[in-house]
């Protein structure tokens, strides 16, 4: 009967032992194992007994199952696209309000939009001059402040 073992030595070569029945150990951790199983009957014992289940186990005959197995598909989040989506549309809106605020300028607005428009030293236009540049915009490119159409 397999026994457990504390964490030691004895644990190392017991899991050497289980590599090496799957082929995995070097050389020189092989040759390790060896020398502690000619130390230690108990080591020895389990990697004798380890040995004889695996022959066993690799001899003895696939079995083919009697009815068809189904592995259950891991069920895909639904929350996750929906936070998501509704992330980057606040952070759109965000942004948009943003910059029409920054257009529009501060004619009596919020303090700190003043503030703002004194420290970078730019003079902000009067509201009435700002709409009728977004109504007469066209698409085009932007060189050095003026649109230029394209």
């Amino acid at each position: 009967m397999l026994t457990p073992v504390p964490p030691s030595d004895c644990m190392r070569a017991r899991e050497a032992a289980s590599a090496l029945l799957d082929g995995e150990l070097s050389e020189l951790e092989a040759a390790q194992l060896h020398g502690h199983l000619r130390g230690c009957a108990e080591c020895d014992a389990y990697a004798r007994e380890i040995g004889t289940l695996t022959a066993r186990l690799r001899a003895s005959a696939l079995e083919q199952p009697a009815l068809p197995a189904f592995i259950a598909q891991r069920r895909r989040p639904v929350l996750r696209p929906n936070v998501a989506a509704v992330a980057a549309t606040v952070l759109l809106a965000t942004g948009s309000s943003f910059a029409i605020g920054h257009l529009l300028g501060s004619s009596g607005g919020s303090p700190s939009a003043t503030v703002g428009s004194t420290v970078s030293g730019v003079n902000a236009k009067p509201r009435s001059e700002v709409l009728g540049m977004l109504r007469r915009f066209r698409p085009g490119r932007l060189e050095s402040g003026r649109v230029i159409p394209v």
